[in-house]
């Protein structure tokens, strides 16, 4: 048994990968990852790929009369078969132009300031750019106000250190 199980893998092995991988692919399209866990989905995708490989894995794996707090074959079984059945029903890509419809209702729920280029977006450019210009204008008339020198009033007296007066030590 073991043995027809390793000569299956090494001849199929990437035929089975990839079409399980495919039918993965395919659950992303569905609610499956909604409603059942991601182990669940992976077997049902096997499953979908080889069947027996898939159902020994699984014997192998699950208690065979479990208690009810523990997975067992009874209840795995209904579970993939409802996984695999939403795979093969519903796992298949939109139609191009229902997409298209979606994307043209969703173009329409767009917020127009946020588009570049649009009326609202420049318009909404030019009165940042206004308030911003009021503010600076703000801020002009009250340095103006308040202080001649922006930078602060001007030191009075001398300096401490005369720089004309010291004697370089570096000889």
């Amino acid at each position: 048994m073991i043995e027809f199980v390793q000569s299956l893998t090494e001849v199929q092995e990437p035929l089975i990968y990839d079409t399980a991988l495919n039918h993965i692919r395919a659950s992303r399209l569905t609610d499956a990852e909604l409603l059942y866990s991601p182990s669940q989905i992976a077997l049902a995708a096997f499953s979908l790929g080889t069947g027996e490989l898939a159902e020994k894995w699984a014997r192998t794996k699950l208690i065979p009369e479990a208690t009810p707090e523990q997975l067992s074959l009874d209840t795995i079984f209904p579970v993939l078969e409802a996984v695999k059945r939403m795979i093969l029903e519903q796992g298949h890509a939109p139609n191009v132009e229902a997409v298209r419809e979606v994307d043209r209702r969703l173009r329409i729920c767009k917020n127009p300031e946020k588009i570049v280029g649009s009326k609202a977006y420049l318009a909404k450019q030019a009165e940042e750019e206004r308030k911003t210009e009021e503010k600076r204008r703000k801020k002009v008339l009250e340095m103006q106000k308040g202080q001649s020198d922006p930078f602060g009033d001007e030191v009075q007296g001398r300096s401490l250190i005369n720089y004309d007066e010291e004697e370089d030590d570096d000889d």
